[in-house]
């Protein structure tokens, strides 16, 4: 096992054989520094050509009505004329609101049969009963705060 520690590999797993050794399986004895160039100039001419100029563009966009202020009035040109709004208050003061005007006319223009509305007024009910939570726990207490009175009178009629 020794032995096969003292070998060398005739091929590196990673590199290629001319960056590790030598055309005959020898290690290169070169000498030379590995170091990059760049071609500068060729970068230049590349991304930054003389006739372009990035980034720099100005876009024309028309005035919005907004970008100055106007001088002159600021009072709207469409007056309103107080006395027709205050005939009109007043006719809409007599009339109930369109979204009750509309339910109301609902439930009387339908002609339910009996077993219908029967089934309907039910549903009310049993509606409104599951909904009363806030007394049932009143109620609740009070039958809970009577029994345990109950209690205590007989532990102290004992």
């Amino acid at each position: 096992m020794a032995q096969n520690l003292q070998k060398k590999p005739s091929k590196g797993i990673l590199k290629t054989s001319r960056s590790v050794d030598g055309q005959d399986g020898t290690p290169s004895t070169s000498k030379r520094p590995k170091e990059q160039r760049f071609d500068e100039m060729n970068i230049i001419e590349t991304f930054h050509p003389a006739n372009k100029d990035y980034g720099h563009m100005k876009v024309d966009e028309p005035k919005t009505p907004y970008s100055e202020p106007v001088d002159g009035d600021l009072e709207p040109s469409d007056e309103l004329d107080a006395n027709i709004l205050a005939a009109k208050l007043a006719a809409s003061m007599n009339k109930p609101p369109k979204c009750v005007e509309a339910c109301e006319s609902s439930d009387e223009d339908m002609e339910e049969p009996e077993d219908v509305r029967r089934k309907r007024l039910e549903f009310e009910k049993k509606r409104k009963m599951h909904y009363n939570e806030f007394q049932a726990l009143q109620l609740a207490r009070q039958l809970m705060a009577q029994e345990e009175e109950e209690e205590e009178d007989d532990k102290a009629a004992t």
